[in-house]
């Protein structure tokens, strides 16, 4: 495969990618300490509670999150976007917006109770139906340090959220051992946003309607993608919830987050930086599209190796992080795991078409998946129970990446493969990788008898350095091309010379 051409050394654009890598640092930063917190609280939570409560929990959650995603007006990306944006219809949207799904969570909350046939849910569905009417007010004049790459206040806001729901959500699990302590953590975490977002972006909104046409232009499609998106992403727990039990659905959720921790850690504050920094290249299509296949790049050499990672030492992680009561979530790990990281190459193909423009083809995209999704999830799952939910969902995956593959060679006008050709090192690296675990492991190294903490530590250090080996080799091999490779040979060049002076 032909390697992509370096990007034309324009100071601006020099400008740009060096802007992009410190926002996606801040975010990175931040979203490490933050999933950190959020490790520390999942073990400690998801020791002292079982697997049913978490499914209980799950269920309003991932309720409340589809509520959230289908009725999403975009209030970031049109602060973002728009430099004349009207925050106070914005702002009054976004109140409305969360004061609605707070509204529909309690009316649910009785049949819920029925539906489940667990009169715990009302409870439950009330307690989380406190956390949108709260983030609904947050301050829409915030988004504006986004919108200039500014991302060092959204470090701070990630961080004393995150620590403020741990600090709670720990202590009442500790104390009291019940399944509130996840709710009044995710509450009190969402205070503190609120708090913060008005501290370091004073603002006082006011109730208007002046720039609803202005807006709803904006947002119509955007709204529609973000329906799509969240009956894709939203609806898998509470169908496993109904069809195969609570403990079921706690399984599948955890083993879903660990599987997405890895690649997400990485993808996520790269894609969120790189959002505004396409949109400043709205007028220069084809330096946007190399930016994109740059990032593409950049997602496969770290994200995607990351998650298959977690897929080969599943079983031990889990049996360290979570205990014997959880090790079901392994199997999901070991197969969801890698499609992901497949999946996180395609992160920011999103970013990419709003960029352009080019919402509806996004909305088109996640109509097809749902499409698809929806009745193959729910017919495998009553077939074939938890494994065949976690199956259906491996293949819907890759399907998905197919429709992202699609999606980018109609908004670029290039070839389909082309995003996989820019990462074609990392895939090369990833296949080493799985040779190694899969066939060579047993016969190079006998880590049978090692306690697990030994065996998972022996596990990454040695599969990491097969990785970047392979990587490595086939980089050199070709000549030393452009690419992300280049960027962390510089970076770590740059290192050295200010720790030798």
């Amino acid at each position: 495969m032909s390697d992509l051409p370096p990007l034309p050394p324009i100071a601006e654009e020099t400008a740009l990618t060096g802007r992009v890598a410190r926002g996606a640092a801040w975010i990175f930063g931040g979203g490490v300490f933050a999933r950190l917190l959020g490790a520390i609280n999942t073990i400690i939570v998801a020791r002292l509670l079982v697997p049913d409560d978490i499914g209980l929990v799950a269920v309003a959650v991932v309720s409340m999150q589809l509520l959230q995603g289908i009725s999403d007006i975009g209030v970031a990306q049109a602060v973002v976007r728009f430099r004349d944006a009207d925050l106070d219809t914005l702002f009054t949207l976004s109140a409305l917006r969360g004061l609605a799904i707070g509204l529909v969570l309690a009316a649910a909350a009785p049949v819920m109770a029925v539906v489940y046939n667990d009169p715990r849910m009302f409870g439950v569905f009330l307690g989380v139906a406190v956390f949108p009417v709260v983030s609904g007010l947050i301050n829409p004049r915030f988004y504006e340090f986004e919108r200039d790459l500014n991302f060092s206040r959204e470090f701070i806001s990630i961080v004393a959220n995150k620590l403020a729901g741990v600090i709670v959500s720990i202590s009442i699990a500790i104390i009291f051992r019940t399944y509130w302590a996840i709710i009044l953590g995710l509450i009190a975490g969402s205070i503190v946003q609120l708090i913060l977002s008005y501290a370091m972006r004073p603002f006082a909104p006011r109730i208007g309607f002046q720039s609803l046409k202005k807006i709803f232009g904006f947002s119509g499609w955007l709204a529609g993608v973000s329906f799509l998106a969240a009956l894709n992403n939203k609806l898998d727990v509470p169908i496993l919830a109904r069809l195969v039990g609570g403990g079921g659905a706690g399984v599948f959720f955890m083993g879903l987050q660990l599987s997405e921790m890895a690649a997400g850690q990485v993808a996520r504050p790269l894609t969120r930086a790189l959002y505004p920094g396409l949109s400043t290249l709205q007028d220069e299509p084809e330096r946007m599209r190399r930016a994109y296949l740059r990032g593409v790049g950049a997602l496969g050499a770290v994200a995607m190796p990351a998650a298959f990672g977690i897929a080969f030492v599943a079983d031990d992680l889990v049996f360290l992080l979570l205990g014997e009561k959880w090790l079901g979530a392994a199997m999901v790990i070991g197969i969801l795991a890698p499609v992901i990281g497949l999946q996180s190459l395609f992160y920011a193909t999103q970013s990419y078409a709003m960029a352009l423009g080019l919402t509806r083809l996004i909305f088109f995209r996640e109509l097809i998946y749902l499409a698809v999704r929806l009745p193959v999830f729910i017919w495998a799952t009553m077939a074939y129970g938890l494994p065949g939910a976690v199956w259906a969902g491996a293949g819907l995956g890759l399907f998905h990446v197919g429709l992202n593959l699609a999606l980018y060679a109609r908004a670029s006008g290039c070839g389909f493969w082309q995003p996989l050709a820019s990462a074609h090192r990392s895939l090369g690296a990833v296949a080493v990788m799985a040779l190694y675990f899969l066939s060579l492991r047993a016969s190079v190294i006998d880590l049978a008898d090692l306690a697990p903490a030994l065996r998972l530590a022996a596990d990454i250090v040695v599969g990491a350095g097969v990785y970047i080996a392979a990587h490595a080799a086939m980089w050199l091999t070709q000549g030393r091309p452009d690419g992300v490779e280049r960027d962390i040979v510089d970076e770590i060049a740059k290192l050295t010379r200010r720790f030798q002076n």
